[in-house]
């Protein structure tokens, strides 16, 4: 199987910012208290010091009320069992999922292919002094950001919670989910199995390009 992580963010249409027509929902008490998201430019591709187009994704991660700076853990992504202290690792697939207002289940937003994964939290500074913190990034060339109907129209996108019509896998109370990591559980494995193979064969519209300030 190869190396997948799947994280949960709020609800938006276009990962460009925030805008009139574009808010996060559903993305904790963060986000219910401030209205904001830092997750709001998952998909929003820059450029940097080398020309290259990139996406530079942020989860929230959970840890210790002591831990000032929790960690991802790498290790505990499938096929990364060996990655006990590394800073990061590449070519994993990045599974973003949100729940939307209009859905009872979670389902995928979009995703990265090839991304390397950090294990605490980078911040890439802009010229305009803005700077973005992310755990993940992946060329752009490797993103694609589902349209609204399409994460909603099937169930190739469903993604499961473990509480939820009696799952036995799925995301729990973290952001993160190591799918298919350290199981013997047919039904997951088939699970994750099927997400990679639909995200490799995925050749619908990809909203990349599409939204965000105007």
């Amino acid at each position: 199987m190869k190396p997948i992580i799947f994280v949960r963010i709020a609800d938006m249409y276009y990962y460009k910012g925030i805008t009139e027509n574009d808010t996060p929902s559903n993305g904790g008490a963060y986000v219910k208290e401030t209205g904001d998201a830092h997750e709001c430019y998952n998909f929003d591709g820059a450029e940097v010091e080398d020309g290259e187009t990139i996406c530079l994704g942020y989860a929230q991660l959970l840890g210790r009320k002591s831990c000032k700076d929790p960690e991802l853990h790498i290790e505990k992504i499938v096929g990364c069992e060996g990655f006990k202290k590394a800073a990061a690792v590449d070519n994993v697939t990045v599974v973003w999922c949100s729940k939307s207002n209009e859905s009872r289940y979670m389902r995928v937003v979009g995703f990265y292919k090839n991304a390397t994964v950090f294990r605490n939290t980078q911040i890439q500074e802009f010229d305009s002094g803005y700077e973005q913190s992310f755990n993940f990034i992946a060329k752009k060339e490797d993103c694609v950001l589902l349209p609204y109907q399409e994460r909603h129209s099937n169930g190739n996108w469903y993604v499961p919670l473990s509480h939820q019509d009696g799952s036995s896998f799925g995301f729990g109370r973290s952001s993160l989910w190591y799918a298919g990591s350290n199981t013997d559980d047919e039904n997951e494995i088939k699970y994750v199995e099927r997400m990679l193979k639909n995200i490799e064969i995925y050749s619908g519209e990809n909203w990349i390009d599409k939204g965000g300030v105007e």
